[in-house]
């Protein structure tokens, strides 16, 4: 589900999640079973599985977060700072 005024970028693939009002999914982003927040951002390449993103978040380009883990809202995280792969 995808609520108004959120935006999927082209190339962003979302499955199973909920976008809620405002959000912002940048291009290539890969988001799986998750819950993404009002007015959260999730960066460029970044990859999301099972995760919850608290409201105005910010997921910074190419990070990996999965398997339950939980953002603030309003929390910050930098570009390639979350990493579990070894393709990088």
């Amino acid at each position: 589900m995808v609520g108004e005024g959120a935006f999927v970028a082209e190339g962003a693939r979302v499955f199973g999640s909920t976008i809620l009002p405002g959000a912002i999914i940048e291009p290539g982003a890969v988001i799986t079973d998750s819950l993404i927040g009002t007015r959260a951002r999730v960066g460029e390449r970044s990859v999301l599985t099972g995760t919850v993103i608290g409201d105005g978040a910010i997921i910074g380009a190419d990070n990996e977060l999965r398997d339950g883990m939980r953002v603030w809202c309003d929390a910050r995280i930098p570009a390639g700072a979350v990493r579990f792969s070894s393709d990088q």
